[in-house]
């Protein structure tokens, strides 16, 4: 069978000249037809039996009684010039006819109804039936047979049976669509409307739709590799006895499943970033602001933007202040001046004059010279005994720079402080002889 393009579908569906207008009403007095079919052996139903339906629904809608029959008339012409319903009967028009929904009438209604989501239960025996039928149509292709056989036994099942129950899983993937989305729903209703008290059952819808999805995935993954691989198997069968219309049908099948596996890739997918997106919205938000504080503030800015703002000031009445001076009453600058010391001078007043800092430096260097290192600590600890603390510590100063001119630091790896004397603290500064 020739499939028709896009731009051959979008033509053809615009040459009918059709528009479906569906209001509230119809499309209730719709699902009442389709279940009373449903629960009824009857296949049809009659006139009398249609205003019954659409007095219900006048009822529900709190219409006037006295208007039911003229406005359920109207009704059931709406539906037959929209083809949802047809007549069945060919008695004219001496007596009531006989009506029954079309097949666009019922594929309607039964979107209006229950919708019936796809399980794991479910979804393994539709599986367990594909993998049954293309079993048997794998033994049916290695048989080979005449055109009859062909036709009976291979393309036919794929065309219907096999093809049908792929259907099946498609109407089911689509109903667990809708429970998705009203499961997203429910959760932006509870939380605006309980708010932090609504975080525990939100968390618990949004873990169990995952479990149920993630069941799903692993099932739909391991099971369309195993009908994918007998799919081929079939189609090189079917390609060696040259039957064109047997591949034509494994095609379509192979679509309708590889179709069913991007659904599982894809829901999983993004349910997977749904559900991260709504735990980032309950810590960054919610925990944060579990009265709404911030929320209703960030709301209120919102809505007001773009609204002219006037803004006051408001103090208190006082009256000026006295100035005790006049603006005009500026100070003279005055340049202070002092004598610059020669550089000896300070180091006599910092008392260094007297310490026998040139000594201790030439022992310093000569050890330094023998020993490859010094350190700090042990030469100010040599010099405690004859010197009080005030002397200590421009001693250390002073050593400190000359180690560090005469040699190289080593790293220091304990940062703590040493007691040196009264009053004074150091840290550890050896210095290692630098390499000529």
């Amino acid at each position: 069978m020739k499939r028709l393009s896009v731009a051959d579908s979008i033509a053809k569906t615009w040459s009918l000249d059709f528009t479906l207008q569906l209001d509230r009403e119809d499309a209730a007095f719709l699902a009442g037809i389709h279940t009373w079919l449903a629960i009824n052996p009857d296949p049809t139903l009659d006139e009398e039996q249609l205003r019954n339906i659409y007095r219900i629904v006048g009822e529900v809608a709190h219409n006037d009684p006295a208007s039911s029959a003229q406005r359920a008339t109207s009704a059931i012409a709406r539906l037959r010039e929209q083809r949802l319903m047809v007549r069945t009967d060919t008695a004219g028009v001496i007596r009531g006819g006989e009506y029954s929904l079309s097949l666009m009438g019922n594929a309607i209604a039964e979107w209006f109804g229950e919708q019936e989501g796809l399980t794991r239960k479910s979804l393994e025996i539709i599986m367990t039936q594909i993998r049954a039928g293309l079993g048997q149509i794998h033994l049916a292709a290695e048989a080979g047979g005449d055109d009859a056989h062909w036709e009976s036994r291979v393309s036919g099942p794929l065309k219907l049976t096999v093809a049908q129950l792929i259907e099946g899983i498609e109407r089911r993937q689509q109903g667990m669509d809708v429970q998705q989305e009203q499961i997203r729903e429910r959760i932006e209703a509870t939380l605006e409307e309980n708010w932090f008290e609504a975080v525990m059952s939100c968390e618990n819808l949004l873990v169990t739709t995952s479990e149920a999805l993630e069941e799903l995935h692993k099932v739909l993954m391991h099971e369309i590799e195993g009908m994918t691989s007998l799919l081929s198997e079939i189609e090189d069968l079917c390609e060696k006895a040259s039957r064109t219309e047997s591949v034509e049908a494994i095609e379509h099948v192979r679509r309708q499943i590889e179709r069913i596996g991007a659904w599982g890739e894809n829901r999983f997918a993004t349910w997977s970033e749904y559900y991260q997106n709504v735990h980032e919205f309950i810590r960054s938000v919610i925990s944060v602001d579990p009265d709404r504080a911030v929320r209703t503030r960030l709301r209120d800015a919102i809505k007001a933007y773009g609204r002219p703002l006037f803004w006051f000031l408001k103090v208190a009445d006082q009256g000026p202040y006295v100035h005790l001076r006049t603006d005009t009453d500026i100070r003279p600058s005055q340049t202070v001046e002092r004598e610059v010391k020669p550089a000896g001078d300070e180091i006599e007043d910092a008392g260094i004059t007297g310490l026998p800092l040139e000594q201790t430096m030439e022992e310093i260097a000569r050890k330094l010279q023998s020993c490859g290192q010094v350190e700090l600590l042990e030469i100010l600890s040599g010099l405690l005994p004859h010197h009080n603390h005030h002397e200590v510590y421009i001693l250390a100063g002073e050593l400190a720079e000359f180690l560090i001119r005469q040699g190289a630091p080593l790293p220091l790896h304990d940062q703590s402080w040493h007691r040196l004397g009264k009053g004074i603290e150091i840290q550890e500064l050896t210095v290692r002889q630098r390499k000529s």
